[in-house]
């Protein structure tokens, strides 16, 4: 069975476009145009749940489209700032992925991936399923893998995906912190897919994390 996608409010992904903070908009619609799935590639100028706000705002006001906010994808990143290229020459260190490896054999895939700060590598591994939905979980547990002397601290891999937004592939990667006085923590990282999905999923993973790593 073929599941068709629709998109029949251009007007609206326009209009989203336009919301401060946000770069990029896809809105999947039904047969009726009536919106099911919206995704929207932010900075982080503002938090993800105002941004949905903004969203839901524009939409009853200008087209008046009640959304849900469950159906609202957000997917943040950092936006480099002209004016921080001072504070950027003293900034500490962060961590790049230097290496990755992914070694098949039958239905068990291995990844290796190596990560490099300040002149030192460090390397992780994972393995599991060979499928090309699970290889994007077996990227981020390896690389969390690579960072586990670094952080200090357990952390697990609640959730990694490549997905489309507004025609751009982002890699997105939810983490699970356990934190010393302080309990479980959510992090959420991302990262533009620059030809390779598997470099973009260690990419969000050092993204999520990279606050943490640099103290």
């Amino acid at each position: 069975m073929t599941v068709t996608t629709l998109r029949l409010l251009p007007d609206l992904e326009d209009a989203l476009r336009q919301i401060p903070g946000i770069k990029a908009a896809s809105v999947v619609t039904s047969a009726d145009a009536t919106p099911t799935e919206i995704h929207v590639l932010a900075n982080t100028a503002k938090s993800a749940k105002q941004i949905v706000r903004d969203i839901q705002s524009l939409a009853m006001a200008r087209y008046d489209l009640d959304i849900d906010h469950r159906i609202v994808s957000v997917v943040q990143f950092d936006e480099p700032d002209e004016g921080d290229s001072a504070e950027a020459d003293i900034a500490p260190p962060r961590p790049v992925v230097s290496g990755i490896t992914i070694h098949m054999s039958g239905e068990t895939a291995t990844a290796t991936i190596t990560v490099t700060l300040g002149g030192g590598s460090f390397e992780g591994s994972a393995s599991g399923s060979a499928s090309l939905s699970a290889r994007p979980r077996l990227v981020a547990n390896a690389t969390l893998g690579a960072l586990h002397e670094l952080l200090g601290t357990p952390a697990e891999v609640d959730h990694a995906a490549v997905v489309q937004v507004g025609g751009r592939a982002v890699a997105v990667s939810v983490l699970t912190l356990n934190v010393p006085r302080q309990g479980e923590q959510l992090m959420t990282g991302s990262a533009l897919v620059r030809g390779d999905e598997a470099d973009a999923v260690a990419r969000s993973v050092l993204d999520a994390l990279n606050r943490r790593l640099a103290g």
